[in-house]
């Protein structure tokens, strides 16, 4: 199975070139069971300068928008692991209107000057997303990466702080809902996703997805789940709504804990 973090940093001279190799290995790690069409992702953290890879996943039997993109795999993987920022970006297909949104969205006020590359043509984000719309028309200062952790308390098990720690470094600047989610498997390894919002709301990545990214990464998608914990912060909206949907058809039997967390 192709590794999906990889410490290795690419020299300037050489980076396109094996991240267009790395973007079409990546595609084994793809998941499309309904579309049966494979997409890779390659990311540059601007950070560490490590690589992290993605492919799509798709869910049968769920709600169409509760699809995994391959960019979005891409960034769960390096934002989790800690990375502020994308310092170069290969997709192995042109990324589609709902993942130019999401990207613009996540990189915030420099997202403009981000390039994209699908096979030998490489492009400017503002040009894949002519006027834009994002965090900025709603007065946001940061993207997903850059945005400082929220103040969110909660009290329960390791479980339960493992979701919320994954709350405070959740993205949620326009509603407000921070959110973690955690999953604890049968083999007793635990994956706990951040939100990750937009101003479109629609390209949205909700906890449980980063999650379940988190987990197929690792390898374990066969491994089932045991127990899984929502904690959220107070807002408009609620993600238990879909969180129990998509954990219906991927954990039958298995019931969301939800924990309320408090703003400090």
């Amino acid at each position: 199975m192709t590794e999906p973090q990889i410490r290795t940093v690419l020299p300037p001279e050489r980076q396109l070139a094996v991240l267009r190799r790395l973007a079409k290995a990546a595609r084994v790690l793809a998941d499309p069971p309904i579309s049966s069409f494979a997409v890779g992702a390659a990311l540059v953290g601007a950070k560490t300068g490590r690589v992290y890879l993605g492919g799509n996943i798709e869910f049968p039997g769920a709600a169409i928008g509760q699809s995994i993109h391959a960019e979005q795999a891409a960034f769960t993987n390096a934002w989790h692991a800690g990375e502020t920022g994308i310092a170069a970006l290969v997709v192995t297909a042109m990324p589609c209107g709902h993942c130019r949104q999401f990207l613009w969205e996540t990189l915030g006020p420099k997202s403009s000057r981000f390039s994209v590359t699908v096979g030998a043509r490489t492009q400017r984000i503002d040009r894949l997303l002519p006027h834009a719309f994002g965090p900025a028309d709603l007065g946001g200062k940061y993207g997903a990466m850059s945005a400082p952790p929220a103040r969110l308390a909660a009290s329960g098990n390791a479980l339960v702080e493992a979701a919320r720690a994954a709350a405070r470094r959740s993205y949620a600047p326009h509603t407000r809902g921070h959110a973690g989610l955690a999953l604890q498997l049968a083999d007793d390894s635990v994956f706990a996703g951040r939100y990750a919002e937009n101003a479109a709301y629609n390209p949205s990545l909700p906890p449980l997805q980063a999650a379940l990214i988190l987990r197929h990464l690792a390898g374990k998608t066969r491994v089932p789940i045991a127990r899984a914990v929502l904690v959220a912060a107070p807002a408009a909206i609620d993600h238990a709504v879909q969180a129990e949907a998509l954990l219906a058809l991927v954990a039958p039997g298995v019931k969301l804990g939800v924990v309320r967390a408090a703003r400090k």
